[in-house]
Formats: structure tokens, sequence, C-alpha cells
């Protein structure tokens, strides 16, 4: 009964984890959920456009240190330290980070930017083309996802930070898949069949997977070369 008590504390105490971070991602993500919940109600096209842009202006902004600070305490949960204080340690590594996670938002945003007008051209033109793009949208969110942890992990410039995302997001392809496939299947079950996810877990577990990925490519990397990740 005493390890049955002690197992089901163990798993309350990560959901409580798990919920109060992805809690204060969505509080410094309000005026994009504010924007986002606002899609839903605009019919036409002008004014789906100027909030889709506003999203966009303001990811950056907002979107971008709010992640980082949650990959942040995501972190150290993977390298061992579970007993952190969540509130606080989330506030250090959103004020930390928040220039660099700014700088890098913008140049990212611009890349997704990019990537999902040309995704739009080509759907109206070419539909087989436009499969082609999927294969730009795996490595994005890989590449994105890496930036975040490679922010909170490395002491590095920003330029470095890139340079490694983006080999990282070409390296051990099965972890890789993994990662997206996870995340994948995470998303598809917050939004269409368990929407309590959402403000929840959606969030912090993706982060959580995505940094686990992230951790097990440096170690694999660290035990071939130790100069490979600088």
């Amino acid at each position: 009964m005493a390890d049955f008590m002690g197992g089901l504390n163990r798993i309350l105490e990560w959901v409580m984890r798990f919920s109060v971070i992805n809690l204060l991602w969505i509080g410094y993500n309000l005026p994009i959920c504010f924007f986002v919940l606002t899609l839903f109600y605009v019919n036409e096209q002008a004014g789906v456009l100027m909030t889709l842009g506003t999203i966009i202006i303001l990811a950056p902004f907002v979107f971008f240190p709010a992640t980082t600070a949650m990959f942040g305490v995501v972190r150290k949960w993977v390298i061992g330290e579970h007993d952190v204080p969540l509130v606080k340690s989330y506030w250090i590594y959103y004020k930390e980070n928040y220039v660099r996670s700014l700088i890098g938002g913008v140049i990212i945003t611009f890349f997704w930017i990019v990537l999902v007008v040309d995704f739009y051209y080509f759907s109206q033109v070419n539909i087989i083309i436009s499969y082609l793009f999927f294969a730009g949208f795996f490595f994005l969110f890989l590449f994105t996802v890496f930036f975040f942890a490679n922010t909170v992990h490395k002491v590095l410039t920003l330029f470095t930070s890139i340079k490694n995302s983006f080999f990282l997001s070409l390296l051990f392809p099965l972890t890789n898949i993994l990662i997206v496939v996870i995340s994948g299947i995470i998303i598809y079950v917050s939004l269409t069949m368990f929407t309590f996810l959402i403000p929840f877990f959606m969030g912090s577990l993706i982060a959580y997977v995505s940094f686990a990925g992230y951790n097990s490519k440096l170690l694999k990397l660290n035990g071939k070369n130790n100069e490979v990740i600088e």
C-alpha cells in the first residue's frame, strides 16, 4: 500500500509540474491566444489577414521568450533536477533569454512565413509540388525546437546557436522522426479528443519530448566527438 501511495504521489507531482509550466506558458502567451481565438470569429478575408499579421508580429516578442522559458524549466527535469521552484525558474529563464529569444524569433518567424506562403502558392498551382513542402515543415519544426533547447542549454552566440540547431535538425533522423511524430500525436489528441490538454499539458509535453530528443542527440555526439557541439 505504501508503494502504491508513493507511486501515486509521484505521478501527481509530475502532473502538477507539467500543468503549472503549461499554464505559465499560456499566461505569457495571452496576447497571442486572444488573437488566435479571434480568428474563429472573423469572417472577412481582410480581417483574417490582419489578425494573422498581428500574431506574426507578436510571435518574436511573446511566443518565443515564453517558449524558451518553458524549455528552460523542462531542461531541469530532463537532466534530473526535478525539485525546482517552477514559477521562479520560469521567470529567470524568461528574463535571461528574452533578447536572444526575440532576435532568434524574428529570424525563425521569417522562415516560417516564407515556407507557409510558398506552400499556399504552390498548393494553388500544383498540388503535387506542394506536398514536397511537408519536408520543409518537418525540418523547420525541428530547427525551431532545437533553437529553444540550445538557447537554454548552452551559452552560445546567436549565430552558433542557429548553426547548431540547423545541423542537429539533420542528424539522427530516427530521433527526429520520433520527436515530430510524438509531438504531432500530442497536438492531434489535444485538438480533436481531449481539449483540456491544451491549457494544462500540450505545450509542456511537446517541450519535454523535444528537449529529451535534443539531449539524447548531444549525448550521442559527445560520445563520438566532444568537439561536435560547441
